[in-house]
């Protein structure tokens, strides 16, 4: 198969040890794709000349190093872990690009409906009051990444329901209306099992857990703008807080 070198022997190095390098150097020069699948056993053993228990030790290797994904039935895709930095003013955008990933997003949904208790209160409204939520799944270079839901005032963020249809990051919903130095005021995260629809959105088994990281967004003038629930793959993101 083109790409793929031939192993020493006899080997100085073993086996496996030999195929996991290969495949590694094919990640880092970009030739094995972020969300890319790769060659199935029965192809990548006979590739090498070894057992396809050899390639499935240097493929679990690669996938504790959290360069492989391993998904039973579907194969192996290629990932990497996402360091994903939890300060006042990160943005996913931001922490994407310090990672060199490319962050994009789809809006699933966006509609405008009466506060519940707890987001009222996270808001500082009144229950009942019009909030504008919209969900969105969040991928870095490809590879799905969060599963997000935006409340937003709708009082601060008139028609935002017809409107945030054309931008694609929040970042860029907050300055259309007017607010350019937004912080996360607050900040939460707990571990859950996902849901059948965040577990399809995230590319995801239901057995495997997520990060829940709730915030709120708050106005340089400390007005609390966007209520925000955010699941994470555990898988391929590491949260942390960063000192600011």
């Amino acid at each position: 198969m083109a790409g793929y070198s031939s192993l020493d022997r006899p080997p100085a190095i073993p086996l496996w040890r030999q195929i996991e390098l290969a495949l590694l150097s094919r990640i880092e020069r970009g030739d094995l794709k972020i969300g890319e699948r790769l060659p199935g056993e029965n192809v990548l053993a006979p590739t090498f000349g070894v057992t396809r228990n050899t390639v499935r030790r240097a493929l679990a290797e690669l996938a504790l190093k959290g360069l492989v994904r391993i998904e039973h039935g579907r194969g192996a895709f290629i990932e990497r872990k996402v360091f994903y930095g939890l300060g006042q003013r990160s943005t996913f955008r931001e922490n994407l690009r310090d990672n060199d990933l490319f962050a994009s997003s789809t809006i699933l949904e966006c509609v405008e409906i009466p506060a519940s208790p707890d987001v009222a209160d996270k808001l500082e409204i009144a229950p009942g009051a019009p909030v504008v939520v919209f969900q969105t799944v969040g991928r870095a270079s490809g590879m799905a990444v969060s599963v997000t839901n935006h409340h937003l005032r709708a009082d601060l963020f008139p028609d935002a329901a017809q409107l945030i249809r054309g931008f694609s990051c929040i970042s860029e919903v907050y300055a259309r209306f007017g607010f350019t130095a937004v912080r996360r005021a607050r900040c939460e995260i707990s571990a859950a099992l996902p849901s059948p629809e965040e577990a399809r959105h995230l590319e995801q088994s239901r057995t495997s857990p997520i990060l829940e990281v709730r915030s709120v967004k708050v106005s340089a003038l400390g007005v609390a703008l966007d209520y925000t629930l955010a699941r994470f793959c555990s898988e391929r993101v590491s949260a942390y807080f960063e000192n600011e």
